[in-house]
């Protein structure tokens, strides 16, 4: 979503069912009821991607002195919000004379705000916002979103292995001797991280968004691909706007050392690929059905690096080519042949 102030805040919720974002073979029972779906109430903050569910990045902020709250992770953005139920308990009154215009995901919207004087995420503090409020569905259960590509020379630890989120100041130095995949990003004006990356032979650059529960393709990706989407699916920003998408299976996705497999990707040309400059070159917003299956993620804004850590016991194994996702559950080991 794009506010007044220059913030742009997007996050995306699907109404897709399950098995039309999974490959069929994939399902051998009946797909889970919206019930055993993550529930932003618990004590969950790094959710993981599991079969009958897809994974959720949640971190404990303080708003002017009084929490934690549950604001969801979003890499994807650069700009912040908040939701009604927080206005209410915080007893703040929303400002609908000078609205924000938020550019989310699906198109645009003029959104009321209220006056933040300060937010803290362990020892990152932000003071003097004005966060847009939204009654979004992506907002359900949660209290906020944190555009994190606003925050600066931070690095984003999300580990799904022991329940933990971490956002703290940068800090030089590899992750590779600790068994972290190394994967080189390039970072936008915006602030966001791209990966110059590959789907089949076509070299596509894709967006690491937490915010996301699946994998948007534009239509240049589309096209270049020469691949119908052969089922629909309905993609909610936190704008009013809705868009049509259709599903595929991707070729081989090869991101450095990583390789995802048969991966389900929405196809739609919707706005925020045009946001973000991405609209007329084959691009990639990658979602939590691909970044929540690994043990550990790691994004390093200012260094533009982003770090990967397997799970070892459950299907991963580390070879010349580390990581492929035979459906965005199901892992293996791979070389970084285009052709394979």
């Amino acid at each position: 979503m794009r506010a007044a102030a220059g913030g742009v805040m997007k996050a995306v919720f699907w109404s897709v069912c399950m098995a039309a974002l999974w490959p069929v073979a994939a399902w051998a029972v009946k797909p889970p009821a919206p019930s055993a779906w993550p529930d932003a109430s618990n004590r969950l903050y790094a959710v993981p991607t599991r079969r009958d569910r897809v994974g959720q990045v949640v971190a404990p902020v303080m708003i002017d002195g009084k929490g934690p709250f549950r604001f969801l992770v979003d890499t994807g953005a650069d700009g912040s919000m908040v939701s009604p139920a927080l206005v209410r308990a915080l007893k703040l009154v929303p400002m609908r004379a000078t609205d924000e215009r938020v550019e989310g995901t699906t198109g645009t919207q003029r959104l009321p705000w209220v006056p933040i004087a300060s937010l803290r995420i362990g020892r990152i503090v932000k003071r003097g916002l004005r966060l847009p409020v939204s009654n979004s569905p992506v907002l359900r259960g949660l209290d906020g979103i944190l555009g994190m590509a606003g925050f600066g020379a931070v690095r984003v630890v999300v580990d799904f292995y022991h329940n933990q989120v971490i956002i703290d100041r940068s800090r030089s130095g590899s992750l590779q001797d600790f068994g972290f995949l190394d994967i080189h990003a390039r970072r936008t004006p915006g602030g966001l991280l791209m990966i110059p990356a590959r789907v089949g032979n076509i070299k596509v650059m894709a967006v690491i968004d937490t915010g996301s529960e699946g994998t948007l393709g534009n239509d240049a990706l589309r096209q270049a691909l020469l691949r119908a989407a052969a089922k629909k699916a309905t993609i909610y920003g936190v704008t009013r706007q809705i868009s049509k998408g259709g599903v595929a299976t991707s070729p081989t996705i090869y991101l450095g050392p990583v390789a995802i497999r048969n991966l389900p990707i929405v196809y739609a040309q919707i706005p925020i690929f045009k946001d973000w400059r991405l609209d007329s070159r084959p691009a990639l917003i990658l979602g939590m059905n691909v970044l929540g299956t690994v043990n550990t993620l790691v994004l390093d804004y200012p260094h533009a690096q982003v770090y990967l850590l397997p799970l070892e016991p459950d299907g991963i194994s580390v070879g010349t080519c580390s990581l492929w996702v035979a459906s965005p559950l199901m892992l293996g080991t791979s070389d970084c042949s285009p052709g394979s």
